[in-house]
């Protein structure tokens, strides 16, 4: 998550994770020859990396270590060899099938395994075409294929090694730009959750043709707030067998966001008693987007706040509409009471979902009780619910999950371990 500078000019930005980087190389390397680096090296001794390109990390590659869970970017020095984003000491680079890790002048040399296919398709959702890459195992048969339902904001096909953990598992993978990211055409500012629901379902509709997919092992791995996206496209859908979920809300958008803007204001240093009158306010703001008043209306609300001693702090310059403030409006009236738990007490099928313990984006406490009520409610005999302990909400270990905690780049226990023996118990993943 993105942390709120200026609350009133944010858009809801769920990201897979955030990272803090220092200035980027100048260098660049060529797109094709970075998809050939793509997938998992094994170098003995139970120590495994998987990489992939991460769009978000201006399209550089980024690796998990599967052993120890921490995780790095991959800066380009020239096009086989990279340094460590964290350690310029340590040295990456690729020959043939190997990834070699060089530092003081040792080497240790990784096999790649886990041979896979990408294969860019465009597709129709609407009035729009969509483009993404559908990445299989290069095994003989059919594969079972997670789709993606991304995160807010502008996010794009690219997500590093959520893709190559898939592929190390025999599971495939549909990742997609999001309508007006990347080479898909709409616009994500304005549009509904219902709307990008419908371009899941129908990347769902393209690939279940493929003679390499398994069409009854074709799930969603949903990510915040795909949280909404994905249980709306697995009700929509009878195509979908199973439901991925981390750190999606069991809340409605309203109180989602409301959670999150309270976090930004203790981050930012408001009192308990500033952040409720500025609570009220926003949440007048809000309600007034979804009872179609205008943008006009909206910020008059705001201004009956201004002689209060926390306005200028929250708005240190002028309100002024601008294109993107415009469409936050629009958005807000399409989504905010959009919940999760409507659509969740129609699913039978299996269910999979982790909620982090430090998480300002996401209420996951509440979440948990309504997720579990929903499904409950719907009869699921096959549910997984549970909180892991110290994960914020990117995944990673934090201390406050606050907009401003420090970034860990150390995954929490039980994020990646507990997915894989679900999905290997019900024989999704090889």
């Amino acid at each position: 998550m993105k942390k709120i500078k200026s609350f009133y000019k944010a858009i809801l930005v769920f990201s897979l994770f955030v990272i803090t980087i220092p200035a980027l190389s100048q260098q660049t390397v060529d797109s094709q020859k970075l998809y050939s680096y793509e997938g998992t090296y094994d170098f003995g001794n139970n120590e495994k990396i998987t990489l992939g390109i991460f769009d978000e990390f201006n399209h550089n590659l980024v690796y998990l270590n599967l052993k120890t869970l921490k995780q790095g970017a991959l800066l380009p020095i020239d096009d086989t060899h990279f340094k460590e984003n964290n350690d310029s000491t340590l040295v990456f680079s690729f020959k043939a099938n190997e990834l070699i890790q060089t530092k003081n002048g040792k080497s240790i040399v990784g096999k790649k395994i886990f041979p896979h296919t990408r294969e860019t398709i465009s597709f129709k959702s609407g009035n729009n075409t969509l483009e993404g890459d559908l990445y299989l195992p290069a095994t003989k048969g059919k594969h079972s294929v997670v789709v993606f339902a991304h995160g807010s904001g502008p996010t794009t096909r690219g997500v590093s090694f959520f893709t190559t953990y898939f592929l190390q598992l025999g599971i495939g993978v549909f990742t997609f730009d999001k309508q007006g990211a990347g080479k898909s055409q709409g616009d994500w500012e304005v549009a509904g959750l219902d709307a990008l629901a419908d371009d899941v379902v129908a990347a769902i509709n393209i690939i279940k043709a493929n003679p390499k997919v398994n069409q009854k092992k074709i799930g969603i791995l949903g990510t915040s707030q795909g949280g909404w996206v994905g249980s709306m496209a697995a009700a929509k859908s009878r195509d979908v067998s199973f439901l991925l979920m981390r750190v999606g809300s069991g809340q409605s958008v309203l109180e989602t966001i409301a959670h999150e803007y309270e976090g930004s204001f203790i981050a930012d240093g408001f009192t308990k008693e500033e952040i409720a009158e500025i609570m009220v306010m926003v949440r007048q703001h809000w309600v007034a987007a979804a009872q179609n008043k205008t943008w006009e209306e909206g910020n008059d609300i705001y201004l009956s706040y201004k002689d209060k001693p926390w306005f200028s702090k929250v708005f240190p310059k002028p309100r002024v509409k601008t294109g993107g403030s415009e469409k936050w409006w629009i958005w807000l009236s399409k989504n905010l009471y959009v919940d999760s738990y409507d659509y969740l007490k129609q699913l039978k099928i299996p269910v999979y979902w982790q909620l982090a313990e430090k998480d300002w984006n996401v209420n996951s406490q509440k979440s948990y009780l309504r997720i579990m009520e929903a499904l409950t409610l719907a009869n699921n005999k096959d549910h997984t619910v549970f909180i892991i302990p110290n994960m914020g909400h990117g995944g990673i270990v934090a201390k406050t999950g606050l907009p401003n905690d420090e970034f860990s780049w150390q995954y929490a226990p039980g994020f990646w371990d507990t997915m894989e023996t679900w999905l290997k118990n019900r024989k999704i993943a090889q």
